[in-house]
């Protein structure tokens, strides 16, 4: 198009929205005149803003371009360049920041700003958020009302700025979202609620609740009301309708978006999400009540969790992170055609795809397809909700396994690993190496996050909310959430002292592998300086140095966006190393098993089921497989393998006689080879082969069992209990419902096999129940005492018979 016709059509645009805005202006009671003069300066400010707007945002693209022409042209691994750049792969010379690394990198850091608030209303064990008298002020200070609460004043403080500093990272990578003073809370919509209601009955609700003097028109950026006024009701009714249908039917189903068109930018999506402000907290809280999916302690870090992952999809891939990465891919391929190698150019299009399958979990954009897959998606998640609250009730005797992930990746950092492991022991028993991790920044991840514990083990997409408070409730009853929080902040604290004790030295003198490391995210000799500044040192009660980012990005007096910058690359390379040590989930492995499937579909439905309880396995196998290959060599591939397999082992030794004890046996015969190959089985020595074989050890025992996963076995054991004793009551045989139905209740009740607690209810409750309900089990039951002859605590017994044979663990 040349210069005169844009010009024209610039001028025709003009004129159709001056004579659209008079017209407005004149229905809402102005004279002509006056209507006509407020729509031309509407005009200019739409223009202006609309020509801002744009110009950053071609600044971002063209940045984004820019680096992903350098990326691709360095790179020596194209095949797994875009895979990579999600999620870090071990010791890959493409060791840059990955999103996944940057994403962990801000919210631990945003973790720590928001301390206060994390140690006073995280969940309780029951799942409930503590203290809500006190989170209602903090809504309050956060809408700009005036409580007096010193305490909920400080937490509001610490919120609001932690919120602007988000918006303001997220502009710097390329983002557009404009200031709002005293705007409160996003908010998550529930779009079941919303739906059912109707829109007549969702805007009636929200209407007289929205601040529309505060709500920015997407066109002008000014106020869609005067002080204290509300629009005319055809203004209201298109924005409510727009934002209605955008919850409804959009692809962002909890993000309200007035505006948003199909396509649009994450730039310009996440500029939209506060378009629904409210007049006061307590329009915000009772239209949460009504209408919304978080409490105000899950909103608040559900914002941080959301704005961390976006802030580093644009700074990888810029403003439109799926087409920056199509643009990648496309590079990456325009190189292997010009090499001539048809095979690299296949990979490359697989490896996109398969990132491109990453960046829809990642971005959490798998929904169900219609209200009956979201049906049946919520009953399936539920399903496996309270399954792995019954399967999942001794997995902190499984995650023992993670002292050997830890000795791994310390090994591989040139760490001590003895001094990691007594650190963890050390944070496990004592408050005060707690409180003084928390003074330097290490926030427990499961605070805020009680998911993580059970994400380690389960990837899920969101069940009925007793049901996730009863899984997550069964793990932290448990201990499993105290083990993982004190692993990763042990680890962490150990590489803050690795930091610091290659404090003082060039970059150039600073030992391998950590020196490859800091090259490889581009951390420069004055960055490495000003990181490692004795002023910049946390300094523990014991005399100890610490160089943690995360202290280091509060202590330095760098101008904030740099500090960010080599925050975010730091921080990164803890992120990444810690998931080696103390795995959590693989989205790179849920990738392959999800698919890209709709949540709901039978396909996914059947994978999620099949993927059950094996998370930890397929991430450990994964990283550990992706580290050694990237050794130099098979030696050195085969050495790094047998040192994993004999940890691994060992730790799936001490595994086994946990298990015996807890259950009430004696402790297996550790002279035998078959103990050390279940140890191995237990402890993961073979990665996910070693899951597979001992397929039959579950309690849904048996490969095909396995594959399929708890929820068919569930389902086969519900079909029996109550149509198989239905069926043979029918036809005059004899039934079981008794037996059956305390062996079910024994087998599926959440938490009836906790450490120590499940053989006291299996003895003083399920048998005995049995032995009530049954009179033929009193045989039964028995008879499985004399087989027993491990069992310090028999069947049927109350109370244990004797104390166990230690003996026995070597052949007595």
């Amino acid at each position: 198009m040349n210069e005169g016709s844009a010009d024209r059509e610039r001028g025709e645009r003009a004129q159709r929205l001056w004579r659209d805005l008079s017209d407005r202006y004149e229905r809402q009671g102005h004279p002509r005149h006056v209507a006509e003069g407020l729509a031309a300066e509407d005009v200019k400010a739409a223009f202006k803003k609309q020509a801002g707007d744009k110009r950053h945002l071609y600044t971002a693209t063209l940045a984004a371009r820019r680096r992903a022409e350098a990326i691709v042209g360095a790179s020596d691994r194209l095949g797994s360049l875009l895979t990579d750049a999600l999620e870090h792969a071990a010791n890959s010379p493409n060791r840059r920041a990955s999103v996944i690394g940057q994403q962990r990198a801000l919210v631990r850091g945003f973790h720590h700003r928001i301390a206060s608030l994390l140690k006073d209303h995280h969940r309780d064990l029951l799942g409930r958020t503590r203290n809500k008298a006190q989170l209602r002020s903090v809504v309050r200070e956060l809408h700009g009302e005036s409580t007096g609460d010193l305490p909920a004043i400080a937490i509001a403080d610490s919120v609001r700025t932690a919120f602007e500093d988000l918006r303001l990272m997220f502009n710097e990578a390329g983002g557009l979202i404009g200031k709002l003073e005293n705007w409160g809370l996003p908010h998550s919509h529930n779009q079941r609620a919303i739906r059912r209601a109707g829109f007549d009955a969702w805007a009636a609700e929200a209407r007289g609740r929205i601040a529309w003097d505060k709500m920015p028109d997407r066109l002008t950026g000014r106020p869609v009301a005067e002080p204290g006024a509300m629009p005319p009701i055809e203004v209201q009714d298109a924005i409510l309708r727009e934002t209605f249908d955008n919850i409804v039917f959009g692809r962002e189903r909890g993000t309200a978006v007035y505006g948003r068109s199909d396509g649009e930018s994450l730039a310009l999506r996440r500029s939209h999400e506060r378009t629904l402000p409210f007049r006061s907290a307590d329009d915000w809280i009772e239209y949460n009540r009504r209408f919304g999916s978080g409490d105000p302690f899950s909103t608040i870090i559900g914002h941080v969790h959301r704005m961390a992952r976006d802030i580093a999809m644009i700074r990888e891939f810029g403003p439109n992170p799926a087409l920056g990465m199509d643009f990648r891919a496309q590079l990456a391929v325009s190189r292997a055609r010009e090499m001539g190698d048809v095979n690299l150019a296949r990979k490359i299009e697989g490896n996109a795809a398969h990132a491109k399958r990453m960046m829809t979990i990642l971005n959490g954009s798998l929904v169900p397809a219609g209200p009956f897959q979201e049906a049946a998606a919520l009953f399936m998640s539920t399903t496996r909700h309270v399954l792995t609250a019954a399967f999942l009730d001794r997995a902190v005797i499984s995650a023992i396994s993670d002292t050997n992930s830890m000795r791994l990746a310390a090994t591989s950092m040139g760490m001590n690993p003895g001094n990691l492991i007594k650190r963890h022991v050390d944070l496990l028993k004592s408050g005060l190496s707690r409180d003084e991790a928390l003074r330097a920044g290490w926030i427990a991840d499961t605070l805020a996050d009680p998911g993580l514990a059970l994400a380690r083990f389960q990837s899920e997409v969101p069940p009925a909310e007793l049901a996730e408070r009863l899984s997550s409730g069964v793990l932290r009853i448990q201990g499993l959430n105290h083990w993982t929080d004190t692993a990763r902040i042990a680890f962490q604290m150990e590489m803050a002292g690795h930091f610091a004790s290659q404090a003082g030295r060039k970059l150039a003198d600073v030992d391998e592998p950590l020196r490859g490391l800091l090259r490889d995210k581009g951390i420069a000799q004055s960055e490495w300086a000003a990181f490692t500044d004795p002023a910049t040192l946390f300094s523990a009660g014991n005399g100890a140095t610490f160089a943690s980012p995360i202290y280091w990005r509060q202590a330095t007096d760098m101008p904030r966006a740099e500090a960010d910058d080599l925050f975010l690359r730091l921080q990164a390379i803890v992120e990444e190393q810690t998931e080696f040590a103390v795995p959590t989930n693989s989205t790179w492995a849920r990738a392959f098993v999800e698919g890209g499937m709709p949540p709901g579909s039978i396909g996914f439905e059947l994978a999620k089921s099949g993927l059950m309880f094996k998370s930890f396995t397929l991430t450990f196998t994964t990283n550990q497989i992706r580290r050694m290959l990237a050794l130099p060599t098979w030696p050195s591939r085969a050495s790094y393998a047998a040192n994993m397999a004999a940890g691994a082992t060992v730790m799936g030794a001490i595994a086994l006689q946990i298990t015996d004890l807890v259950s009430g046996r004696d402790p297996s015969d550790m002279t035998t080879p078959e103990f050390w190959a279940t140890a191995a089985l237990k402890g993961g020595a073979l990665g996910l082969l070693g899951d597979v074989a001992g397929s039959a050890e579950r309690p849904f025992g048996g490969l095909p069992a396995y594959a399929a996963g708890p929820v068919l076995s569930a389902g086969q054991d519900a079909w029996g209990l109550i149509f198989g004793n239905a069926l043979n009551l029918a036809t005059g045989k004899e039934t079981h419902f008794a037996r059956d139905g305390v062996r079910a209740l024994d087998r599926y009740a959440p938490g009836f096999d906790l450490p120590v607690l499940g053989a006291a209810l299996d003895r003083m409750f399920s048998d005995q129940l049995l032995i009530l309900l049954d009179p033929d089990a009193a045989d039964a039951v028995e008879r499985a005492s004399r087989r027993k002859a491990r069992d310090f605590w028999l069947p049927g017994e109350i109370t244990p018979s004797r104390l166990p044979d230690f003996s026995k663990a070597v052949g007595g």
